[in-house]
């Protein structure tokens, strides 16, 4: 007999309750996505001024003028607050219009210069408003930045707070204005979280009997595996995000991206926001293609926090489950599989990379290294490979390139050392033509990226093609520092050990070595499988080429300057952590099976032993992390766009501290700037030329393919470099008007994004076809 729908319902007051509540809320939502979006103006003559003497309001009451010429000295900090005003419950853009000088016996009018801040705040619901403090920097007249007010807040107190340093500040308007697409991505948000909390509650709670039984245990892997995900990701459940090396600069990639893809760009492959408005081809070098999940959140208005969180957890679930692909396989067994999906996503580097470092491209192909293992396993194992054994292999090659190139060239060295161990194997036609179709889809699937890549590279000179190799050898690693069951923490890597954060195998894959070692040493005993002796060998010599001891700086000598600065790039040797870690959890979990072939109940404890050593180690490594420095990182602010790491695709020569001022500079004073400002990514330069024809450089840096014409009549501009690699134009006499400078993509670019596109395209047709002609 069918089961009425309600009938669960019926049995279940309180989950019938929930719901309920839930379907209101979603229905207020509902109702909230129409109306027209709120508006808020905060005028000058609204703050308060405790301070007189320094500061009033403009004879038009237009401006709050501030201005100390040193001789007034306050013992308390000196504020001006707006009065309490009411705001509704959403996101908004907030625009200041300000004028700054820090300085006004010598102006600057630099970015790095400020003479206050501005911030937001609710004295009687203080957490209902997020947002970052506002820095009004001397190079701008105008700023802006976003405010969250949280849902259900009442805020009737909004209050905005005017802080003075010194020299002169003008502060004219703020404006807040609502975003209403913000209305939908609260709307989805909460149907989310209700979907997944009625969930687990009808799981666990409301599936009774024989079939709810069914279902747990049908359920039970996804679930493990998401719980592993969760373990792994208990720092990003915060309203801080913990500071890492490089988290500045990829916050910077993700809004410069997220700018771009509001422009209509995408590809993203030159970012016209970073570097103060100048340009940079970040994306052309380091791809960028992943980051289009938290560019698109942040472009649907959530806190730029949330975007970087759930990239995360999502980068995270992805190693879980191709690491629990990968394992199972090579394990033989879903046991095995969770095991070592458990060792390798909360394995010490990769929370390293992820929490002490930032670094969002190694962790990222972190996640892909075990579908490359994967599909190198399927290859060798297989008289005859098909599709679906070498396709993990090109997969997992392809996000490599499209997420980290320095994991992509350890990867393929070491790809290149197991098929010259391997050789006679290897040379079997079957695989070589498996070897053969890997690599042609890989590198369709990354023409898009690749080419454009290698054009520009060759093309422009970029600061990281020029120079000699640095000294990796100096950043290796002690072996007391590789075989430590827990790291020393948060810090850096340099010479000592003094300061270096926690670069060590972990306890639970230091067992694992010992594991390993000790079937190694049973060998003449116990037959011992390929996978062990290959994996664990390229494991240990993975681990031996972080240390300090393996002399990196003599390859200079030995095969000359070319090799030395190929094998330079990794640029610090314990980034081989990443393939060590992932060859040792492979052979932990073989080294396990062939004890359990001799011993059975080997298996069941050494299970029991690397769980719980595993949950030891990830407890003593978040420990840790809870004393590092937090930021609340809702934006970013102006000066944080000049965060672009080391300027390593900067034009060779440039200076990134000159991008602290951004404003063009006319060749001469008959040539009258009369208004600059950027548009979707477009710059609109506006000049008057009451002289001959003068030279303007304008503060972009010239990557080529940019043009310039006039706005009214389409009238082209010739675009040479100046000084600063900044583009310069000619500007004819008698000449006014407004001219447009853009960047676009060539077109023949677009061709090798249309090959990619198809290599897609022809693996999804692929893979239905196969599956269809499986079914029937």
């Amino acid at each position: 007999m069918m089961q009425h729908p309600l009938s669960p319902l019926r049995k279940n007051k309180l989950f019938a309750a929930a719901l309920a509540v839930e379907l209101a809320v979603l229905l207020w939502l509902l109702v909230g996505l129409f109306g027209p979006a709120y508006t808020l103006t905060l005028t000058p003559d609204t703050f308060t001024n405790s301070f007189p003497g320094i500061a009033a309001l403009s004879e038009d009451g237009s401006a709050l003028q501030i201005q100390n010429d040193g001789s007034f000295v306050s013992d308390k900090e000196i504020t001006f607050s707006s009065a309490p005003a009411a705001l509704a419950s959403g996101a908004y853009d907030v625009t200041v219009e300000y004028f700054s000088c820090q300085t006004p016996d010598t102006p600057t009018f630099s970015v790095l210069q400020s003479a206050g801040s501005l911030r937001f705040s609710s004295e009687k619901t203080p957490s209902a408003v997020q947002a970052d403090t506002l820095t009004l920097d001397d190079g701008h007249r105008t700023v802006s930045t976003r405010l969250w007010v949280s849902s259900g807040a009442r805020l009737q107190d909004l209050t905005a707070t005017l802080q003075y340093d010194e020299g002169q500040l003008y502060l004219y308007s703020i404006r807040l204005v609502e975003q209403p697409i913000y209305r939908l991505t609260r709307l989805v948000c909460f149907a989310i979280f209700f979907a997944v909390v009625d969930f687990l509650g009808w799981l666990l709670f409301a599936c009774v009997g024989p079939r709810g039984a069914a279902r747990r245990r049908a359920l039970r892997l996804p679930l493990v595996l998401l719980g592993i995900t969760v373990v792994a990701c208990l720092p990003l459940f915060s309203d801080q995000l913990y500071f890492g090396h490089d988290l500045r600069y990829h916050l910077q990639r993700i809004t410069a991206m997220a700018a771009e893809l509001s422009y209509g760009k995408f590809p993203v492959r030159l970012t016209t926001t970073t570097l103060n408005g100048y340009g940079y081809i970040n994306p052309l070098c380091y791809c960028e293609l992943f980051l289009l999940l938290p560019a698109l959140l942040y472009n649907a208005w959530l806190p730029l926090r949330i975007c970087y969180q759930v990239y995360v957890f999502a980068v995270t679930l992805a190693a879980c489950g191709f690491s629990y692909l990968c394992f199972a396989r090579i394990s033989g067994s879903r046991r095995g599989g969770v095991l070592g999906a458990a060792l390798y996503t909360l394995s010490i580097y990769r929370l390293v990379c992820i929490y002490f470092r930032a670094a969002v491209g190694e962790y990222t192909a972190m996640s892909f290294l075990p579908l490359v293992l994967l599909g190198v396993y399927e290859i060798y194992t297989c008289e005859n490979p098909r599709f679906a054994q070498w396709a993990p292999l090109a997969f997992g090659m392809a996000a490599l390139v499209q997420s980290h190139l320095i994991s992509t060239e350890l990867t393929a060295t070491f790809l290149l050392v197991f098929c010259l161990l391997q050789l006679r194997r290897t040379l079997r036609p079957a695989r070589l033509l498996a070897w053969g179709k890997a690599a042609l889809l890989a590198l369709g699937l990354s023409t898009w990226f690749l080419v454009p890549f290698v054009s520009t590279t060759l093309s422009i000179p970029l600061q990281v093609n020029e120079g000699l190799p640095g000294k990796p050898q100096r950043e290796g690693l002690t072996l007391m520092q590789l075989l430590n069951p827990f790291g020393p923490g948060f810090g850096g890597t340099y010479t000592g050990t003094s300061t270096d954060m926690s670069l060590t195998l972990g306890l639970p894959l230091v067992l694992g070595l010992a594991l390993v070692l000790f079937c190694l040493f049973r060998r003449d005993r116990w037959e011992l499988p390929p996978a062990l002796r290959l994996t664990a060998g390229l494991g240990m010599l993975a681990a031996v080429l972080t240390l300090q001891i393996f002399p990196w700086d003599f390859v200079e000598s030995w095969l000359g300057q070319g090799v030395a600065k190929i094998a330079g790039t990794f640029q610090y040797p314990w980034r081989f952590l990443a393939l060590a870690t992932l060859l040792l959890c492979a052979a932990t979990l073989v080294a396990l099976r062939l004890a359990g072939q001799h011993r059975p109940e080997a298996v069941r404890l050494g299970t029991i032993l690397l769980a719980g050593c595993l949950l030891l180690s990830v407890g003593v490594f978040q420990m840790q992390l809870l004393t590092s420095t937090e930021l609340s990182a809702n934006t970013i602010s102006r000066d944080d766009t000049r965060d672009v790491g080391l300027g390593e695709y900067m034009i060779n020569g440039c200076s990134i501290y000159e991008t602290i001022w951004a404003q063009p500079k006319p060749g001469s004073e008959e040539l009258k700037l009369t208004g600059y400002e950027k548009q979707q990514g477009t710059a609109l330069l506006s000049v008057e030329n009451a002289g001959d024809a003068a030279d303007i450089s304008v503060p972009i840096f010239n990557y080529g393919h940019y043009t310039a014409a006039d706005t009214a009549t389409g009238e082209i501009f010739a675009i040479t470099s100046g000084e600063n690699a900044r583009i310069v134009l000619t500007i004819p006499a008698g000449y006014s008007g407004t001219i447009a400078i853009a960047w676009n993509s060539p077109l023949w670019w677009r061709v090798c994004e249309a090959v990619s596109l198809l290599c897609v395209l022809g693996c999804a047709v692929y893979g239905w076809l196969r599956r269809r002609s499986a079914r029937s």
